[in-house]
Formats: C-alpha cells, sequence, structure tokens
C-alpha cells in the first residue's frame, strides 16, 4: 500500500466548451483567481489518450484548493446526457463550502448561466447524514456543484477556522472570511462500495471513514430523484482538501460511464493526483490486477513523470510523480 503521506489530490479538472465563458463564470461567481492560463501541453494530450488535440486550459485558485478548465479547441467529446441523474456512474462533482449558505445560494441563482438540481433551494440533512446544508447545481456545460456549509460542531477543523461553520445569518463572517471557502472534496458515482473502497486504499492509500446511509424527503429534494437512497463513503479525511467521496446509489438510472468514454467529453471530470513515487502507484495498480502499460506513461513539463489511471468504474485519475505534501504558495 501507498504509504499516507506520499499522496495528494492537487486539483479538479473539468472539460469545457468554452474556456473563456467558464473562467469567467467561476471568477465572478466563486471568486476564483486566475493562477496560470496557458497552451494545453502535447505531452498531457498524449497520456490522455487524444495525441492529435490542441487546447487551451486555465488554472483557478479557490482558497487554498485548485480548479483546473480544460478546453479542446480542435476536439470535443460528447456532452451530459439531458437526462444525466446523480445516480449515474458517470456522476462527480465537486463540493464548494460556503461559509453563508444564503448568500451563496443567492449569487449562483442569480448567475443566468447555472441551473438548480436541487428542487426548492438548500437542503438541512438530517442528523445521521451528517447534518450539513447542501445544495446542488450545473455550470454552464452541464458539471453538476454543490454548496456545502457544515454545522459548527462537525465541520472538518480548517474549514471552521476558515469560517465556514459560522451562522448561515452571519454576514460579518461572510465578508471578512469569503463567502466561497474552497473545495472541500470531489464525489464519483459507484457501483460497488466494496470494490471501490478496496481499489482507493490499495493504489493511493485513502482510507474509507465511517458509511453514512442517505435517504428520505431531504436526500430526495437535493438530488432530485424520488425514493433515493446513497450510501456515502469518505476518503482520505485525514488528508488536506480537496479529498475523495464515493456515492453508491441504490436507486436511480445508474447507467455506467460509456466504453468508449474519451477524456475530452465534457463529463470526462477527472482528479489530479499528486504522488512522490510513481512506480510505487504502478506497483500497487498491478497488485490490483490493473497494471500500467507503456503506453499508459508519459513525461510532462519539467520531466514529471505521469500516468493516467481508471479507478474501478471508469473514472479518471491523471498521476503525477511530485511532492504531494510540499505547501502550496
Amino acid at each position: 500500500m501507498t504509504s499516507m503521506q506520499e499522496v495528494r489530490i492537487d486539483r479538479i479538472t473539468m472539460i469545457v466548451s468554452d474556456l473563456d465563458r467558464a473562467e469567467d463564470d467561476y471568477v465572478a461567481a466563486f471568486g476564483c483567481h486566475v493562477e496560470r492560463r496557458d497552451a494545453i501541453e502535447r505531452a498531457l494530450t498524449s497520456v490522455l489518450g487524444i495525441p492529435s488535440a490542441s487546447g487551451r486550459r486555465s488554472l483557478l485558485r479557490l482558497g487554498r484548493e485548485r480548479i483546473e478548465l480544460l478546453e479542446f479547441t480542435d476536439s470535443m467529446g460528447r456532452r451530459y446526457p439531458c437526462d444525466s441523474t446523480s445516480t449515474d456512474i458517470w456522476f462527480q462533482h465537486m463540493a464548494i463550502v460556503v461559509a453563508d449558505m444564503a448568500a451563496a445560494h443567492h449569487r449562483v441563482m442569480a448567475h443566468p448561466r447555472f441551473r438548480p438540481i436541487s428542487r426548492a433551494g438548500p437542503v438541512r440533512l438530517p442528523a445521521e447524514s451528517g447534518g450539513a446544508t447542501a445544495f446542488k447545481f450545473r455550470d454552464h456545460d452541464g458539471h453538476p456543484l454543490e454548496l456545502i456549509a457544515f454545522p459548527r460542531t462537525r465541520a472538518p477543523d480548517e474549514w471552521r477556522l476558515a469560517g465556514g461553520a459560522r451562522s448561515a445569518g452571519s454576514t460579518r463572517s461572510a465578508r471578512s472570511a469569503g463567502l466561497f471557502l474552497g473545495v472541500d472534496h470531489t464525489a464519483i458515482g459507484i457501483s460497488d462500495s466494496a470494490v471501490s473502497t478496496r481499489f482507493f486504499s490499495s493504489v493511493f492509500g485513502f482510507r474509507a471513514g465511517p458509511v453514512t446511509e442517505n435517504d428520505g424527503p431531504e436526500q430526495a429534494d437535493l438530488d432530485d430523484v424520488d425514493d433515493v437512497k446513497v450510501s456515502v463513503i469518505p476518503l482520505a479525511r485525514d488528508r488536506p482538501a480537496p479529498r475523495m467521496e464515493l456515492l453508491h446509489y441504490h436507486v436511480g438510472t445508474r447507467r455506467p460511464i460509456p466504453a468508449d468514454a474519451a477524456s475530452d467529453d465534457i463529463a470526462a471530470t477527472h482528479s489530479v493526483v499528486h504522488v512522490a513515487s510513481l512506480g510505487a502507484t504502478a506497483e500497487a495498480l498491478a497488485r490490483c490486477g490493473a497494471p500500467l502499460s507503456s503506453a499508459d506513461l508519459m513525461t510532462l513539463h519539467g520531466d514529471v513523470p505521469a500516468a493516467l489511471v481508471s479507478g474501478p468504474d471508469g473514472h479518471r485519475f491523471l498521476v503525477e510523480e511530485r511532492t504531494p505534501m510540499a505547501a502550496r504558495a
């Protein structure tokens, strides 16, 4: 198993149809700032499996976390199906922590290119489901996003200290700490809890936390799915944000990621994972019966070894050999 201190999620990457528009939306709505903007390097398109593609990227920062937007200017794959739901295995959302849910919800819904998933605004989940207040919505390209406000007594330390667990009516704290505080986690749909938990523990060392079983009218309103039931498995709670959650829905369409899914699909959101040793990750994958081939390996700009890894259900992870725990500027 990869040791506990060697792996972290560096950023969440989303494929967009128009980089300028998506960047403007995320800066205006969430207060992201642009850290870097450049062309997508050929080595990256090769490791993503689309070597002839070209495009642009924007690296955004929200709090301490990073979001990457990629636009393939001469190649754009399929969009989200119009009837896509949270229960489909291709689902992957990004959860943004907010200091004031009412103000954050108002700002998001005032944006002309965002549309709600949740039926009736923010939802306070029952205590047995974590007690957070959450709201799900989609951006212009259909990427599912979530706003989350933690109760004071159950907020991770980093968000409590940042002001994320203050009361929903505390506009003073929202102004002083920022309304949108950062990215808490990315959540992916899975088909088998045991298989996925074992994979992410063995390959990345992401230990699973206590499972919550979410159902009832609150979860149905949050997901816009009737009679919903979902097992939520948090991973790597001992790591810095962003972390991961596994979502095992027991009802709904639960459609798999298509076998011919491509990295330039709008729906091909992926996580970029930093490891201290790509060789150790390759050995872990081989032990799981998913060995890397020479075609999976690539060297990115700066002589950074990298590989594209697929999880048990086909979710992609770009793994880069870097110093994962290095402090960010």
